[in-house]
C-alpha cells in the first residue's frame, strides 16, 4: 500500500513541476508577434513630407504625422470658423496624402485627444530594437483603432 502511495505521489510531483505546453506557446507568441515581423521601420522623411503637404491645406493650424511601415497617420488641428468645414478639410487632406503616398495606408483625424497621443508618439525617440519598435507600432495601431470609432 505504501509503495502505491509513494509511486502516485512521485507522479503528481513530477507532473506538477513541469510547465504546461500551452504556457510555453503563450510566452513564445508574445515575443514573436506577427505584426512586428520584420522589425517595424519608421520613415521620418515621409512624416516631414506628409506634414508639409497637410499644412498647405487652407484652414489647418497644426499637423502631426507618424509613419511606421506602410501606415501613415496624420492628425490635424483646425480652429475657429474653419471647424464648420472640418469634414471637407479632412477629405482634402486625405486626397492630397493619397496622391503623395500611393503605397501608404492613410488615416486622418482631428480629434484633440488623438492629436496629443500622435504628437507624443512622434516625439518619442525611435529605436531599431525589436521590442521597442513593436511597442511603438502597437501604440500607432491603437491610435488608428480610436480614429475609426
Amino acid at each position: 500500500m505504501r509503495a502505491i502511495l509513494l509511486v502516485l505521489s512521485m507522479c503528481l510531483l513530477v507532473t506538477g513541476c513541469n510547465p504546461k505546453s500551452d504556457q510555453q506557446t503563450k510566452t513564445q507568441s508574445a515575443t514573436e508577434d506577427p505584426m512586428c515581423k520584420p522589425t517595424p521601420i519608421r520613415y521620418f522623411d515621409s512624416e516631414q513630407k506628409a506634414k508639409a503637404v497637410t499644412e498647405q491645406v487652407n484652414g489647418i493650424d497644426k499637423a502631426v504625422a507618424v509613419r511606421i511601415d506602410d501606415e501613415l497617420d496624420v492628425a490635424i488641428q483646425v480652429s475657429n470658423f474653419n471647424r464648420f468645414r472640418l469634414a471637407s478639410i479632412e477629405k482634402e487632406v486625405a486626397q492630397k496624402l493619397k496622391s503623395s503616398f500611393p503605397d501608404a495606408k492613410i488615416h486622418v483625424t482631428s480629434d484633440k485627444k488623438l492629436i496629443m497621443e500622435l504628437q507624443k508618439l512622434s516625439d518619442t525617440p525611435w529605436t531599431n530594437k525589436q521590442e521597442e519598435a513593436c511597442k511603438h507600432k502597437k501604440a500607432l495601431k491603437k491610435i488608428e483603432d480610436d480614429m475609426k470609432g
